[in-house]
């Protein structure tokens, strides 16, 4: 059943790069509860963020109907960039939040990066250390942004990335003590 609607997502995807509006305006009815899913799971990562996640995903659907020439891979693809476009309305809304550098808005760091540690980090630095690691290594940052703030399994990474799970799971380890590094 799972791959009956990853296929229909699918066609609803390349019908929405074709031109079709109403197609995506149905993989978007169709995705919500999991758009809305990937929202909470940032907001209760980031603490204190005004958004609500009705907002997050709202802001963040606006930006990618304005991304023009998408080649969407699949469904795991689409929201592994819904969560991209959701940590950047996170950023860009604390940024106009904080334009003063000295009160950037912390997030905790939790499971997926530091292993169950508690940790605070500016939002800042931790967008600069992704930067960073895009600079090193970019598939390592893709890997990165699609498991802690996409949420995807590491399976889920593999599929997306067209690469064995075991690679996934090498670099997942390699860039969790990057970052950690990068951020103390």
């Amino acid at each position: 059943m799972t791959e009956t609607k990853d296929i229909t997502a699918k066609s609803l995807l390349d019908a929405w790069r074709a031109g079709d509006i109403s197609a995506r305006d149905q993989l978007f009815d169709r995705l919500y509860m999991e758009l809305r899913r990937i929202s909470m799971s940032l907001l209760r990562r980031e603490g204190g963020v005004s958004l609500s996640t009705g907002d997050l995903v709202n802001e963040a659907v606006m930006r990618l109907i304005q991304l023009e020439e998408i080649n969407w891979q699949d469904k795991a693809h689409f929201l592994a960039l819904s969560s991209r476009m959701m940590r950047r309305v996170l950023i860009d809304h604390a940024r106009k939040k904080n334009a003063d550098k000295r009160h950037h808005q912390k997030v905790t760091l939790v499971t997926n990066i530091m292993d169950g540690m508690k940790e605070t980090y500016d939002i800042h630095q931790l967008e600069d250390a992704l930067k960073s690691l895009q600079k090193i290594d970019e598939t390592r940052a893709k890997i990165v942004e699609m498991r802690y703030f996409g949420g995807l399994s590491l399976e889920e990474v593999a599929e997306v990335m067209n690469i064995s799970t075991s690679s996934v799971k090498r670099s997942w380890r390699v860039s969790r003590a990057w970052l950690l590094n990068a951020l103390e």
